[in-house]
């Protein structure tokens, strides 16, 4: 959607990373990085479609309110594609378009390669690469026939670069190296719709799927802290400039990308 109300007196360079009235799907938008997501984007004006497996999201989807545009929680499964067509087909409703689409849910199974069973394999790849792909293809086709283009900032990670031994995770490296992949595919393929698809590689992120990690073997904290070149974790929220810059029209000559945000990790 076109950006209105824009206050004259801001630069216009700055106005470029406004995202005002953009309707933008977040999945896994209730909690963790989702919800970082959801919630930057608001405050620079975007209309939030939350989407996520809660009967309802936690008292803190309600600071969306603080932002002034509109937002709405959607519970679905990413991986069941009738569910997944009927929610996002509600939301192109309930919002009048879809402008921006953020694949964000997403699963790890810490355990050894030969201890890693099917099913671990089977969630992993259903959720970080199934329903990123069903997102992003019922999302872009909404884009495309509304003719207006759009963006897509899918979510890879560090452990898509390269091996992060010793951590155990085969399966979650396996999907980040193939959210990777996608990204390449199909942003050739959306351009001629003016659709951009970028994604981002955080590095160890403090979230509530890091802290069962570190908690289940607590020697991983200082792991993880040793392994970037800022000797922390970083912190949900700053990763959203990154997002922010990719879904608003700063980005709008940039595609088929992949970008790192790890403090030196990679």
């Amino acid at each position: 959607m076109a950006q209105s109300g824009i206050s004259s007196s801001i630069p216009e360079v700055i106005q470029k990373f406004l995202v005002k009235d953009k309707v933008v799907v977040v999945t896994g938008g209730a909690r963790g990085l989702g919800f970082s997501f959801a919630l930057g984007l608001a405050q620079a004006g975007a209309n939030i479609a939350a989407i996520d497996l809660d009967v309802a999201p936690g008292p803190h989807f309600e600071r969306l309110s603080q932002c002034g545009g509109k937002h709405r929680y959607y519970r679905a499964d990413v991986t069941n594609y009738e569910v997944l067509k009927a929610t996002i087909d509600s939301i192109a409703r309930d919002f009048g378009s879809i402008d921006g689409c953020i694949p964000a849910a997403g699963i790890i199974r810490d355990r050894p390669f030969l201890q890693h069973t099917p099913e671990d394999l089977i969630d992993t790849m259903n959720v970080n690469v199934i329903g990123v792909f069903l997102t992003v293809q019922l999302c872009a086709a909404k884009m495309s026939a509304q003719g207006t283009g759009g963006s897509v900032v899918c979510i890879s990670s560090t452990a898509g670069h390269r091996s992060l031994f010793p951590q155990t995770i085969s399966a979650y490296t396996a999907s980040k190296y193939a959210v990777r992949g996608l990204v390449k595919q199909i942003a050739s393929e959306l351009a001629q719709h003016k659709i951009r698809v970028n994604s981002i590689s955080p590095g160890v992120i403090k979230t509530d799927m890091l802290e069962s990690v570190m908690q289940a073997n607590p020697t991983r904290r200082k792991l993880f802290e040793s392994s970037n070149a800022m000797q922390r974790l970083g912190n949900s929220e700053e990763l959203v400039g990154m997002v922010l810059c990719l879904m608003s029209d700063a980005s709008t000559f940039t595609t088929g990308q992949d970008f790192l945000v790890d403090g030196g990790q990679i």
